[in-house]
């Protein structure tokens, strides 16, 4: 089980890091596109501003009731047979990356939508 925790920890790391240069690309990309929009509407900032809010409230939704599924799954596997600390800390952190997913799929969409 030890072997499990490791890998969920660094599955979880590396998810982070990628994340957060993503997150980077995208933020840099967007910054002048909705800056511009704000002192001047036009198309593509308000189609920018609409893509922006709307994709965190999917991501969010949708990692809110992927959270839900493997909650579900951890208390129907701990009835069955009462997790360690250390299998409760790997399920933990299983939890937290399919709640995350749904965020971490979308920034990256952004970051490669534009890197082009």
């Amino acid at each position: 089980m030890p072997g499990k925790l490791a890998q969920s920890i660094l599955e979880s790391v590396l998810e982070s890091g990628e994340a957060a240069v993503n997150s980077a690309i995208t933020v840099g990309a967007r910054l002048p596109i909705l800056s511009a929009c704000l002192v001047s509407p036009n198309a593509r900032g308000m189609e920018e501003w609409q893509k922006a809010c709307s994709e965190k409230v999917l991501a969010a939704w949708e990692g809110g009731f992927a959270a839900c599924a493997a909650w579900n799954s951890l208390m129907w596997r701990a009835a069955l047979a009462p997790p360690t600390p250390t299998g409760f800390a790997a399920a933990s952190l299983v939890l937290a990356r399919a709640a995350t997913r749904p965020a971490h799929v979308a920034v990256r969409a952004n970051a490669a939508r534009f890197s082009r």
